[in-house]
């Protein structure tokens, strides 16, 4: 991402963590929540010697909890888009309202 930058070595840029997966030369419709995507080289449990060690118990929580949610409610859909926290650091939902 940073490589692709062409205005000067004299500017300012400024890296943002929560734009990391959402660049549409890596993922297809970046901004659509997609749990089937294919090719999903996301950052969110970090890279390299960074990589999150508890990502594969992150996964099975995530699993789990979806799986339940929709074993409870099968036939839950949203209501709208939700609302997203306005952080340059963190990028979560703030509001999301399903129908039950």
């Amino acid at each position: 991402m940073l490589s692709t930058l062409k205005d000067g070595a004299s500017s300012r840029k400024r890296v943002v963590i929560g734009s990391a997966n959402r660049d549409p030369e890596f993922f297809t419709q970046p901004d659509r929540f997609d749990l089937r995507r294919q090719k999903n080289q996301h950052l969110a449990f970090g890279k390299g010697i960074h990589f999150c060690l508890g990502s594969p118990l992150a996964r099975m929580e995530a699993s789990i909890a979806f799986n339940g949610l929709l074993d409870w409610f099968p036939q839950a859909r949203l209501h709208g888009a939700g609302e997203w926290e306005r952080n340059t650091v963190m990028r979560g939902l703030k509001k999301l309202e399903i129908i039950a």
